[in-house]
C-alpha cells in the first residue's frame, strides 16, 4: 500500500467513525417536511360533517364525536377539530369554540347551534349542511369552468387561425396563382 492510499484509508476510517453532528430539528428535516398541511377544501369539510353525523347517530356525544372524527381525518381538519373539542371540554361556549377555527367550519357551528337551540337532532342538520356544502362547491366549480371556457377562446383562436390559414388557404392560393401565372 502506498503512503497516499494509507492516508486516504485513515481519513475514511476517521470520517466514518466520527459522531454525526447534532443539527437542530428544523435544519435536519427537509424543507418539504416543514411545509404546512394542505389547505382545507369544501369537500373535506363536507365529508367530515358526514362523519360527525354518523358518529352522532351512533350514540356519541358531540365532543366524543368530534374526537372520533379527528382521529380519522387528515391533518388540517384533525388539528382544527381537536382545537374545537378541547375548547368544548374546557367549557367554552359553542360559538366561541367554533370561531377558533377557519370559516369553512361555520356550517358545522350553525348546525350544532341550531340543534342545541331548537332541540333537533344534530346528525340530520350536519348531514344537510354537508349536502349544502357539496352543492355550493359544485356550483362554484361550474362557474369557474364556464369562466375558463370564455378565457380560453381568444388564445385558441389566435393560435388556430394562423395554422388554419397556413395549412388550408395558403396552398389553395399558391396553386391558383401557379395555374394563373403559369398559363
Amino acid at each position: 500500500m502506498t503512503p497516499l492510499e494509507a492516508v486516504l484509508v485513515t481519513l475514511a476510517v476517521l470520517l466514518v467513525s466520527a459522531p454525526a453532528p447534532r443539527l437542530p430539528l428544523r435544519t435536519a428535516l427537509p424543507e418539504r417536511a416543514l411545509r404546512a398541511a394542505p389547505p382545507l377544501t369544501m369537500p373535506d369539510v363536507a365529508d367530515t360533517l358526514d362523519l360527525l353525523a354518523l358518529a352522532l347517530r351512533g350514540g356519541a356525544g358531540i365532543v366524543q364525536a368530534i374526537d372520533a372524527v379527528a382521529d380519522r381525518v387528515g391533518p388540517p381538519a384533525a388539528d382544527q377539530l381537536r382545537r374545537v373539542s378541547a375548547a368544548l371540554r374546557w367549557g367554552v361556549e359553542d360559538s366561541r369554540a367554533w370561531s377558533a377555527v377557519p370559516a369553512a367550519w361555520q356550517p358545522a357551528a350553525r348546525a350544532l347551534h341550531m340543534a342545541a337551540t331548537a332541540g333537533a337532532a344534530p346528525a340530520d342538520l350536519l348531514h344537510m349542511a354537508a349536502g349544502d356544502l357539496r352543492r355550493a362547491e359544485a356550483a362554484r366549480l361550474e362557474v369557474a369552468a364556464s369562466r375558463l371556457g370564455a378565457r380560453v377562446v381568444l388564445p385558441l383562436g389566435l393560435a388556430f387561425l394562423p395554422a388554419f390559414a397556413l395549412t388550408t388557404v395558403a396552398p389553395v392560393v399558391l396553386a391558383l396563382t401557379h395555374q394563373v401565372l403559369g398559363a
